[in-house]
This record gives C-alpha cells, sequence and structure tokens, in this order.
C-alpha cells in the first residue's frame, strides 16, 4: 500500500468529519453508527482486520481514547479527513499522513517501513513502534527524558513550571499534555528555587536544600549578610531575569566580575580576597581574618584596633566595595594616650612594657629626674600629618639624631638594644674597667636596675677622670645627695662641668 506524507500542523480537535456514518462503512465500529461513542477509526480497518499488529490498525485506538496522560486525537491531527466519501484524494488507495511540525526543529516523519513517527510534537525525535503491542500506558521518560534534556531546566518536579497540567506526578488536566503547546506557569523566582518570594536557595532547581550541594552552597549566608556584612542582593553575583522565560538548563549564570571558578568552587572578588572560602563550605562562620589578615598584611598599619580608623562596625557599610577610613588626625588617635602620643598604648592597644611597641616609651618621655625628657623627633621621624610619607606603612621607622649622634657616636637600633648611641654609650663615657655595667640597656628591660649611675658609665669614670665621687663638685647638674638638680642638662649631649 503507498504512504504519502504531508507536512502540516495540528489541526482544532473540534472539527469533526461532516458524516461519522459515512467515515465507518469502510473504518471504525460501523455496529455502533449514530452512537455519541461511535469511533470512525480503527480498529476495524479497511480490510476488517482489528489486532495491532496490522498497520491499518496500530495505535489508532490509544491516540482516539483519552488516557491518564493526555486528551483524545483527533482524526485530523494525523490524517487529511474528506468532508465527504467521495472528496478529491479519498478512496484512491494512498493512505494521507499529516504530521505536526516541531517549533525550529526538522520536518515530521512517518515511515512505514519502521512504523514510528520521528520530529513530530508529540513523541518527540522518535515515537515507539505504531503496532507495537502495549499493556498499559507509556510512562513520563517514554517520549522526553525526565527532566527533558538540556536545555530544559534540570528540575524532576514538573508541576513547578507545568502546574496548569500537573500537580507533583500526577496528571491535573492530561488534554492539555501533548496538545502541541508547552504550558509554563512559573511567574516568580520562587516558582522554581527558593523556599520563599525571595527565590534564593535553598531550595535549588534540583530540589537539594544541603550547603554541600552546589545549588545551594552559601546562598543563605549571602542573603542574610551573617553578622559582619550586609545582605549581598541576587544582582551582585547573577543576571536578574525580568520574567520566567530565562530557563537554560540548569547552567548557573554568574557574572564575570565575580571571578567564579566552577571548578574550585570559589570567587576570587572584592568580598573575598584574593581567595575566598569554598563555597560549599559547611563551616560555622567567618571570622575577621577569613577574608583579609587582622591586621592586613603591610603596607596596612599593624593594628588590631579596626575601630581606630574604620570607626564602629555598620554591617550595611561592610563588604560593599568600599573601603571607610576616618584616620585620626592626631599621633595619640593610633598610639600613646591622652597624656601624650607615646606608648603605652602600642598600636594593638597593649601597654606590656615586655612588648617592642611599649618598652621604654615612657621612661624617655617622663622626666624621672635622672636625665632630661626625650622627644619623639630625637628617634623617629615624626610625620607633619598622620598620611605623610612613609608613615602607616606597617615598618617602625627608627633615625637617630641630635644627642644620639654625640660626641661622634653612631647609634644602630637592632631590635633590642640602641647600641653604640651617645645617651648609652659603650665608648664615649667609658674606655677601661670600672666603666658602666649596662651601655646598651635592653629596650623592653623596664625594671630600675638600668636607672643608677653606673648604668651608662663609671661612678666615677675611669681614668683620666678625677677619682672622686662627689660629682656635684665639678658638675652643677648634680646634687650632694646623689641627685640631679638640673636632669635636664644630664644626658643632653656635652658634659656640664668647672673646676673648683
Amino acid at each position: 500500500m503507498a504512504v504519502s506524507l504531508l507536512a502540516g500542523c495540528f489541526v482544532p480537535r473540534e472539527a469533526p468529519p461532516r458524516s461519522t456514518a459515512e467515515c465507518t462503512r469502510c473504518h471504525g465500529d460501523s455496529t455502533r453508527s449514530g452512537s455519541p461513542e461511535v469511533q470512525a477509526a480503527p480498529p476495524t480497518d479497511t480490510f476488517g482486520n482489528t489486532d495491532r499488529s496490522f498497520p491499518g490498525v496500530g495505535a489508532h485506538a490509544l491516540h482516539l481514547s483519552a488516557s491518564p496522560t493526555h486528551g483524545p486525537v483527533a482524526c485530523r491531527q494525523c490524517h487529511v479527513v474528506p468532508e465527504v466519501t467521495e472528496s478529491a484524494g479519498h478512496n484512491d488507495g494512498v493512505t494521507q499522513v499529516v504530521l505536526a511540525g516541531r517549533d525550529g526543529g526538522q520536518a515530521p516523519r512517518w515511515d512505514l517501513s519502521e512504523r514510528t513517527c520521528s520530529n513530530s510534537t508529540c513523541h518527540g525525535p522518535v515515537s515507539g513502534s505504531w503496532t507495537r503491542p502495549r499493556s498499559s500506558v507509556e510512562a513520563c521518560g517514554s517520549c522526553h527524558a525526565n527532566p527533558p534534556t538540556f536545555p530544559h531546566p534540570q528540575y524532576e518536579d514538573c508541576g513547578v513550571c507545568h502546574g496548569e497540567v500537573l500537580q507533583g506526578a500526577a496528571f491535573l488536566a492530561p488534554d492539555k499534555h501533548v496538545d502541541g503547546t508547552v504550558q509554563v506557569v512559573a511567574t516568580t523566582c520562587a516558582s522554581c528555587h527558593g523556599s520563599d518570594d525571595a527565590g534564593i536557595p535553598p531550595r535549588a532547581l534540583d530540589g537539594g536544600t544541603l550547603v554541600s550541594q552546589t545549588g545551594v552552597g552559601a546562598h543563605t549566608a549571602h542573603r542574610s549578610g551573617g553578622s559582619w556584612s550586609r545582605p549581598v542582593a541576587c544582582e551582585t553575583c547573577h543576571a536578574v531575569p525580568t520574567d520566567a522565560s530565562h530557563p537554560n538548563g540548569g547552567l548557573v549564570e554568574v557574572k564575570a566580575t565575580t571571578g567564579w571558578s566552577a571548578s574550585t568552587l570559589r570567587c576570587t572578588t572584592a568580598c573575598h580576597g584574593a581567595t575566598s572560602p569554598p563555597w560549599t563550605s559547611i563551616d560555622a562562620g567567618l571570622a575577621c581574618s577569613s577574608c583579609h589578615g587582622a591586621p592586613p598584611p603591610s603596607p596596612h598599619p599593624p593594628v588590631t584596633q579596626c575601630t581606630m580608623c574604620h570607626g564602629a562596625l555598620q554591617k550595611e557599610r561592610h563588604v560593599d566595595g568600599v573601603v571607610q577610613v576616618n584616620v585620626p588626625t592626631a599621633c595619640n588617635g593610633c598610639h600613646g594616650n591622652a597624656t601624650n602620643a607615646a606608648p603605652p598604648n602600642d598600636l594593638s592597644g597593649a601597654a606590656d612594657t615586655s612588648l617592642p611597641g611599649v618598652g621604654a616609651h615612657q621612661a624617655h618621655l617622663v622626666s624621672r629626674g635622672f636625665a632630661r625628657v626625650v622627644g619623639c623627633a630625637e628617634c623617629h621621624d615624626v610625620p607633619a600629618t598622620v598620611d605623610a610619607g612613609a608613615h602607616l606603612d606597617g615598618v617602625t621607622q627608627v633615625r637617630f639624631v641630635g644627642v644620639a649622634r654625640a660626641n661622634g657616636a653612631s647609634p644602630v637600633w637592632n631590635g633590642q638594644t640602641c647600641a653604640s648611641s651617645a645617651c648609652h654609650d659603650t665608648s664615649v663615657w667609658r674606655s677601661s674597667p670600672g666603666g658602666g655595667s649596662s651601655p646598651a640597656p635592653t629596650w623592653t628591660r623596664v625594671d630600675g636596675a638600668q636607672r643608677t649611675c653606673t648604668s651608662c658609665h663609671g661612678a666615677p669614670p675611669p681614668a683620666p677622670h678625677v677619682q672622686r665621687s662627689d660629682c656635684f663638685s665639678c658638675h652643677f647638674s648634680a646634687a650632694p645627695d646623689g641627685g640631679f638638680v638640673r636632669p635636664d642638662l644630664h644626658v643632653n649631649g656635652w658634659v656640664d662641668f668647672f673646676v673648683p
């Protein structure tokens, strides 16, 4: 039997042949002619066959009857139905098959030898055999994958997007299934992902709710902002669509500016610095040092009291792409205290003299009756402003001038002592046994043992110094009780004396 294939479109099911009784003269069930249940299609075929193995019978009954998964298929959707038996082209020995085309796909085709339909909107690329006996209705996955393959979103709860047709796996309106129109009702972000109107996972597109799953990950942590930062809006990392027409098969679209790596599941952004925590990390949370040092490395000042320059933490202004800085204008805004601008406290707020940032600062800056007060500029470059020069670079700048270099001394700060300075000299004031016991005291040793006459020179110094201990007899800065009447003239770079 010759077969003619005509490409066409779906014809409305409401258009029946003019006379069902005429059709059943040759095929279909003539015994029920005139009955509302009459079926003018096989079985029986034009040769009287009723077995499905005959092409003229095949799956006609399955298509013409409604099922739990689809509505009835009208004759006109696959054949040219004549108005009357004598219509041109009818009853000419040629079976005319008309199949609906696929949107943007190849032309549909009926293959008599294979007894299959290919590229039709009903069955997709290839249908089941037209004459193969089936004991039950085809299940989901027979015509399309469950879920369909990319670019369809990889989400198995069909009812989320096709709620007019399905609820879960149960069909609500089978007549709207396999009707040539895709019924989509997803209208909000939460229709496909998220657990509330915001549409932010969990839940993920595949229904996942675990942080260890990529589709879920740290969405909640970003959405809430946690204890340290502002909530992160969706558009910060994603191109947010204006409608539900964006599904692309589950491909996660992350803006290039975020530096997202799908292989390492990390971002390299200003939010997290050079390397972010893993997206699927189940850690309890992030600390200050999770994204940057606490304090950050040089050239950031080694200050742990962040509020000195950045004020009190405001979540909405933290991790917003703008560094909020309000650098103090006074020296004691970062170190020192209300009394003076030198430690204690040091940059970390500590006051222990065993720490290099504290050490003997106050021993030099506060008069104790033994020596003059030493100004900051004698040991450091004092900037004109807080942000001037090499200040705030995280490096302690030590530069000796004035008294420290008196009498040809060449002082050196070695991290522990001020060696070879005129203040605590090893050669200018003593050159033989009997000299000072601690010419270069340790900076962090402030115990009083270094505040005696013999700490820096002998008492009296060795010859050719006169070997007598009544210092006040020749030095008018000294007092008879062993103290000083003019401490400002002691350790000032020159020797004050008079010959009795």
